[in-house]
């Protein structure tokens, strides 16, 4: 057997695009492939030309890699089958999608020949598609040293990638299958508490070509229930039973370590919503256990770790509330005496603040002064803000309100204080157009500044905002703050423009970035025929797609993103959208902090489709702050108001959906298949996809060889139009030539015109196509969706515009009854589609446009 230096371990599946460069990576290496390095490849069942890649490598290199073809199984398994193979004096775990920079092999055996003491070597991951923040982990790596981490307990290393292993370190370690987040960590945490010194070798990279989500156990625990006894009560807990039993204490390195995996469970609070009330109890007592091993000053001071999970630490820790000896510091520490201002605007003269603070008690209140006398507040109920983990509430919703109405040529200033009379700090939630970056904000008539934790307000002159402005872009480029290259130049323009632009109009019309296809393209196609006079009318879509060059036809078209967006953005007065996500409708808004101050725009949300159930933790007051929401029903619109939105009467619209207006039936004999996503599947892998039983419902129906003869029978193409994130995953679905999966992607008023008939489950799809009062089937297979139904004003059973099917079989029958009946829709269904809308006469897009020139500009 050859004495190999080094043994590879390859897992891949369907990486076919990416394997080729990881292999080269190590082939490439300055250290002699052929002498000194052997690569166990192993691929985990893949269903692409994974097989053929690794098969070519292996015979073009017999002596140096060993290729396992093998069924799908967990990442544990594959590493137990590479370190049975395994024959090199050192191992590392390689993803099939990461690589190696050129000289590390080298390097790495350069420092076990300096460092006979080191077991393990950690080399630098780089993270090629998302950015790390923490401080304590980027300077880790600045030199090549031996580190003991009982003397510097913040270098933690918890994961096993990127590292470098004695061979005979494994000896009597088997990974489990299904290998997870806390066994990476734990199986290498119990090699260092034996040997607390670790190697660190800067100049060698472990490049990182994979989404750094999915490598989280954030996606592996909302869909399993295990970790309630695997995850935390055996492998947390041995490090703790290990530590004790070789220091007779916990070392620093092993509390960052467990809570670096506290961390990411509590992160993910949807943990209850899979677990019994047993469970949930059980993982309580649990992780109180473990937390009487850390030190509160591990807590207090753990880089990159959210205050309100910290605050939630403290809080089971001690019983599920806070010693009154440790509030002050608490608050303090965790900065729970801060202020943050969600809305920050002025407009007719009249200040309006909406703001919150974390609270860790609901009776906490704050007291607002403007020129030291205090203003009357208004508390505003947001349930979504308070924080709950495993069912227990640890942080309040504490949001109010005011107004102040102004003079122009008076001064105010401003201050928060807490009940002990404290004064408050202050800082602004990223939506708010105010920011600590930029220091100030203006409208046309006033300028407010921010200093000592005070606002001033005063009128404003030209000089002093120009040495506002001078000061905070000074403060960007000298504080190098995330963002400054960009920031500085559009901000530098903005002021060579202002003289010129700020009494212009400019409307922004929008849909999804990369599509016009919704009410944005519909209300524009109206308004750009309407004589507007002085408003400049722009539809904004992304310069590389087909919808693209069909806008130009229609009207002035602005590239997505383009510079003319991010600049022509400062000084829109209004953003008319389908999508009102803020990181869609500011071109900027990745570094939003560094343009704030000047923006003016109001945004006016036209809907993507009919609201049916409780969004209010997505499109809130507090978040979005809108200007104007549209609905098409009376039921629709008084669910806004049932629920936590906040928006004030005015704000919510029913006009009617402008591309209702465009709808109409040519139907040919063509029944659509338009299934809504599932959030929980968010970020996963295709295998967990392909697992699903949301892709497994909808594989087996569009292979359903009842329904496929039965609509040969009657002369109808079946089209599958899965939701936009399905087709991440659209080549996992088995294929037939009997149902077209619509890759094209076409315009869905197309669909619904030449629709016959709609199965969907959840998908608002189903009111454009009732609307042209044509059937629609419901498949409620199980209950996997991410709404509460129960919190839904709209019932399918007895509101709905077709049968509600449970089963396969059942919709299969449904579907043949009506293919039967030429796919007429019921007058039962016929007669809710009537109750349903509040409009059907083709004005909608009128309506809307008129009630949006009411709208009076910010600024």
């Amino acid at each position: 057997m050859p004495n190999f230096k080094f043994s590879i371990i390859i897992s891949a599946y369907n990486s076919a695009p990416w394997i080729s460069k990881s292999i080269q990576s190590i082939i490439n290496q300055t250290l002699i492939f052929e002498n000194d390095v052997e690569i166990i490849l192993i691929n985990n069942g893949s269903t692409d030309n994974t097989h053929d890649i690794c098969e070519s490598y292996a015979l073009k290199y017999p002596s140096n890699i060993k290729y396992i073809n093998k069924p799908h199984e967990g990442n544990g398994t594959n590493r137990n089958i590479g370190l049975k193979y395994a024959a090199g004096e050192y191992i590392t775990f390689l993803d099939a999608e990461n690589y190696l920079s050129t000289n590390t092999l080298k390097n790495i055996l350069e420092f076990y020949k300096q460092h006979g003491e080191v077991d393990i070597i950690s080399v630098k991951p780089i993270y090629l598609n998302h950015t790390i923040n923490d401080e304590a982990y980027l300077s880790k790596y600045k030199e090549s040293r031996v580190i003991n981490l009982l003397e510097f307990p913040e270098f933690i290393q918890v994961q096993t990638t990127s590292c470098f292993f004695k061979k005979t370190m494994f000896d009597n370690i088997t990974f489990s299958n299904e290998l997870k987040l806390s066994e990476d960590a734990t199986i290498l945490n119990q090699k260092l508490i034996n040997n607390p010194k670790i190697g660190i070798e800067s100049e060698s990279k472990y490049y990182i070509t994979s989404p750094y989500e999915t490598k989280s156990l954030l996606n592996i625990l909302p869909n399993s229930k295990d970790f309630n006894s695997v995850e935390v009560k055996y492998p947390i807990k041995s490090l703790i039973h290990n530590s004790l039993k070789k220091y007779k204490y916990i070392p620093g390195f092993i509390q960052n370590t467990i809570l670096y995996y506290f961390n990411d469970i509590i992160l993910n609070e949807k943990i209850h919503e899979k677990l019994t009330k047993e469970e949930i109890e059980n993982l309580n007592v649990e992780i109180k256990n473990i937390l009487q091993y850390i030190d509160d000053e591990y807590i207090y001071n753990k880089s990159n770790m959210d205050v309100k999970i910290k605050t939630f630490l403290l809080f089971i820790k001690n019983d599920n509330s806070y010693p009154e000896k440790d509030k002050i510091k608490l608050t303090k520490q965790l900065k729970l005496d801060t202020v943050f201002i969600d809305i920050y605007e002025i407009i007719d003269d009249e200040l309006y603040i909406l703001a919150n603070i974390n609270s860790i008690s609901p009776s906490d209140k704050v007291d607002v002064y403007v020129n030291s006398k205090k203003v009357q507040t208004n508390t505003l109920e947001f349930p979504q803000r308070e924080k709950y983990y495993l069912n227990q509430k640890y942080l309040y919703n504490n949001t109010f309100e005011f107004r102040v109405k102004l003079e122009e040529n008076k001064e105010y200033s401003l201050r928060f204080e807490s009940e002990i009379n404290e004064k408050m700090n202050i800082d602004f939630s990223r939506p708010c157009n105010f920011s600590k970056v930029v220091g100030y904000a203006k409208t046309r008539k006033y300028l407010s500044l921010l200093e000592d934790n005070t606002i001033q307000i005063e009128k404003i002159k030209t000089t002093t905002w120009l040495k506002r402005e001078f000061k905070a872009l000074k403060g960007m480029l000298k504080n190098r703050v995330p963002g400054f290259e960009t920031a500085i130049p559009i901000r530098l323009i903005y002021m060579i423009l202002y003289p010129f632009y700020k009494n212009k109009r400019i409307w922004f019309y929008m849909d999804f970035p990369t599509i016009a296809d919704d009410n944005g393209m519909h209300l524009f196609k109206y308004s750009i025929q309407q004589n507007d006079k002085g408003i400049k009318k722009y539809f904004i879509i992304d310069k590389n797609t087909s919808d693209y060059e069909k806008m130009k036809k229609v009207g002035p078209v602005i590239s997505y993103h383009s510079m003319k967006h991010r600049i022509l953005g400062m000084f829109a007065e209004k953003i008319i959208t389908s999508h009102p996500d803020n990181n869609y409708i500011y071109a900027f808004w990745g570094h939003y902090p560094n343009f704030a101050g000047l923006l003016k725009s109001s945004t006016i949300f036209l809907q993507h489709g009919i609201t049916l159930n409780n969004i209010s933790s997505w499109l809130n007051k507090f978040d979005k702050n809108l200007d104007f929401l549209l609905t098409a029903s009376k039921k629709e619109y008084d669910s806004l108001f049932k629920y936590y939105y906040n928006y004030d009467e005015e704000i919510i619209k029913l006009l009617g959906f402008p591309r209702f207006d465009n709808l109409v039936d040519d139907k040919t004999k063509t029944i659509l298949l338009m299934p809504s996503w599932r959030r929980y599947l968010n970020h996963e892998n295709k295998y967990t996809i392909s697992n699903s039983s949301y892709f497994k419902t909808y594989n087996s129906l569009i292979n359903n060889e009842k329904l496929i003869q039965k609509a040969a029978k009657y002369g109808y193409e079946i089209i599958f139009r899965p939701h936009p994130h399905v087709y991440a995953y659209i080549d996992l679905f088995d294929e037939n030539e009997n149902v077209k999966i619509d890759y094209e992607r076409g315009s869905y008023q197309d669909l619904f015109k030449k629709g016959s008939l709609l199965i969907t489950d959840y998908s608002s799809v189903a009111f454009d196509f009732a609307y042209l009062k044509k059937p629609v089937l419901y498949y409620h297979y199980g209950e996997d969706y991410h709404f509460n139904l129960e919190e839904s004003y709209f019932d399918y059973d007895t509101m709905g515009f077709g049968e509600v099917c449970k089963t396969e079989d059942e919709l299969v029958e449904f579907l043949e009854e009506y293919m039967e009946n030429d796919c007429k829709m019921k007058e039962k269904h016929i007669e809710n589609v009537e109750n349903y809308f509040t409009f059907t006469d083709k004005n909608n897009c009128m309506r809307v446009h008129e009630a949006i020139k009411k709208i009076p500009p910010r600024d």
